[in-house]
């Protein structure tokens, strides 16, 4: 089985750092925390000497990201100087870039309430209004600010942004027009008049809209980017990849957005070589270009160049060594390449650097799983349900673990513990029905396996299993026999389902059917001895004797050890297997190991 977090991890690392369609970033109008803090210290005195000496020193410290010797050195100049509009816009700025809002408010408005007019300090206000669910004072804030600066749009299209927050999206178009009026010679204004239509999934008229854009700026890359979104929204796919392509064939080759998104086109088209053809430019334009590096190795893992897609993982951990679910990823990778050891090796540093990483546990238990080591998988999967107790995965790997250890109640409760998050999962339901079988309750098998295809009809494994319990116990095998059709009616060429129709068809006495099937499942799995023991079983029913001497001795090349088969072929008259050249050598190869 393959897990299905493999596929969501692969999913998460394909959109690091990618913008998704939907959400574009919008230039224009800065946070208040970047248009305050962001400025060199302001060089008009202070009240006080050690008010600017204070000022200095958080201002350095700010620089260096020590956020709280920032607030404690502003805080300090602000004892020495109480009315400076500088400190407190300071203060306002990282208190609400730390979420305390009210303490922000407090600041911004000591400003305000001495300069009506300030605008950083309305900025701020709008925004920790908005930042704390007061949209209406939110617009009361910008309108000022609007009244304050008439000819700058920004103040328009973060008003306009409330209001589409609101669904009061006339609103916001009409206050996104205003801004357009106010300065016409930036196309700003209508990257937000296409954001206010999209988020209404008026895609055809937010297409206009960015149409419009680069139509009266025809170098205006983010409109081109906004068309494109339109685009897609519709599922126009091809004509949006053309765009992207006029981005970077006819307007700027460097654009990494137009060039991500183009790529994840592609990928969704599994056009590899061209994808392959743009990440291969752009690293060489741009080799620190992290997502392209990474999305290079998931192209050679999609086409199982494993040795390839390591050494690109490899590049995009030399430029983000702490990126844990990309080294999760190069785990994986080992685990292609049959490198266990590497892959072990790779899961447990993970956890030693973050032993709260849950997908690491997962992903190392399910790896130990399948090498059947056990005891060693059980603390990672136990590890994982305690770190994530709604994640089914974990508990249908604990599950599958303690049943390959024999501990079938144990696994029952795993399984059930897992159903109490996730009550409508059929796959639950159906590991659950298989622990149920090998205790021998039959009724609970044949419950927890209804259940599984009532949740999921097209559940095949379901289909096929409880089809195969009914032929095995010869109960309702016109039943059987509908359930297992139904499975291969969904995977038509498995050959283990082929062999459990064959069975049914054997229960019921009608061998020509059987070894009909039969014969279908031999060719679809060439190497399963218990196939090859049942094809010989139907071939004596149907009177096949030199054909069911030859599927037996098959059976018994395959697994010399069966000597069961050894006493059946010996009492059918059909001679010692062992002295048949085929079966001596596969005993000789089991002596071996």
């Amino acid at each position: 089985m393959r897990l299905r977090t493999r596929v969501v991890r692969i999913l998460g690392l394909v959109l690091v750092g990618c913008a998704l369609h939907a959400g574009w970033t919008t230039p224009g109008f800065a946070a208040p925390s970047a248009a305050i803090e962001g400025k060199s210290p302001d060089t008009t005195p202070f009240a006080h000497p050690l008010a600017y000496y204070h000022f200095l020193l958080g201002y350095e410290q700010y620089l260096s990201n020590n956020i709280e010797g920032a607030l404690a050195n502003y805080t300090k100049a602000l004892s020495y100087d109480p009315g400076s509009a500088t400190l407190h816009l300071r203060l306002a700025s990282l208190l609400h870039a730390r979420g305390e809002h009210a303490k922000a408010q407090a600041h911004a408005g000591h400003v305000l309430a001495r300069d009506p007019a300030n605008v950083q300090a309305l900025q701020l206000l709008a925004a920790v209004a908005s930042a704390s669910g007061r949209p209406e004072q939110a617009i009361e804030y910008y309108e000022r600010l609007i009244k304050v600066r008439p000819d700058e749009g920004e103040a328009y299209y973060s008003l306009a942004l409330v209001y589409a927050g609101l669904k009061r999206y006339e609103e916001a178009e009409a206050v996104v027009r205003r801004g357009i009026a106010a300065s016409p010679g930036s196309p700003v204004g209508y990257l937000y008049l296409g954001r206010v239509m999209m988020q209404q999934q008026a895609w055809n008229r937010a297409a206009e809209v960015f149409k419009e854009s680069f139509t009266l700026y025809p170098n205006f890359e983010a409109g081109y980017l906004g068309f494109a979104s339109a685009l897609e929204a519709q599922g126009q796919n091809a004509l949006a990849a053309d765009v992207y392509r006029k981005i970077l064939e006819e307007i700027n080759h460097r654009n990494r957005e137009a060039r991500q998104r183009l790529v994840r086109l592609l990928l969704i088209e599994k056009a590899y070589d061209p994808a392959l053809a743009l990440l291969q430019r752009a690293v060489t334009d741009s080799p620190d270009d992290v997502e392209a590096q990474l999305r290079l190795g998931l192209i050679f893992g999609e086409l199982k160049e494993y040795a390839k897609a390591v050494e690109q993982m490899k590049i995009v951990l030399a430029l983000r060594p702490q990126e844990l679910r990309v080294r999760d990823h190069l785990a994986y990778l080992y685990e292609e390449l049959k490198q266990n050891d590497k892959a072990i090796a790779e899961y447990q540093a993970i956890i030693r650097d973050d032993e709260t990483f849950g997908d690491a546990h997962l992903h190392l238990g399910y790896l130990l799983y399948r090498l059947k080591q056990t005891d060693e998988a059980l603390p990672h999967f136990q590890r994982a349900v305690a770190l994530n107790p709604k994640m089914s995965e974990a508990h249908m790997m604990l599950g599958l673990a303690l049943l390959q250890a024999n501990r079938y109640e144990q696994a029952i409760d795993a399984f059930r513990n897992g159903l109490g998050g996730d009550p409508k999962n059929a796959d639950l339901h159906f590991n659950l029905g298989t622990v149920y079988d090998k205790m021998g309750r039959f009724d609970e098998l044949v419950r927890e396996m209804e259940e599984a295809i009532t949740l999921n009809p097209s559940h095949a494994d379901a289909l096929n299993y409880l089809g195969y319990s009914f032929a095995e116990r010869e109960v309702r095998l016109d039943e059987a026999v509908k359930l297992i059709q139904r499975a291969l009616a969904i995977k038509p060429e498995n050959g283990y389902y082929l062999d459990s129709l064959a069975w049914a068809y054997f229960k019921m006495g009608r061998y020509p059917e059987a070894l009909s099937e039969m014969k279908r499942a031999v060719v679809v799995v060439p190497d399963d001895p218990v196939f090859f023991e049942h094809l010989g079983d139907i071939y004596l029913l149907n009177n096949l004797l030199d054909d069911a001497r030859n599927a037996w001795l098959r059976s018994l090349e395959l697994d010399p050890a069966n000597l069961k088969l050894v006493d059946r072929f010996k009492a059918k008259g059909f001679g010692d297997p062992s002295t048949d050249e085929r079966i001596r050598k596969a005993q000789h190869r089991l002596s071996q190991n």
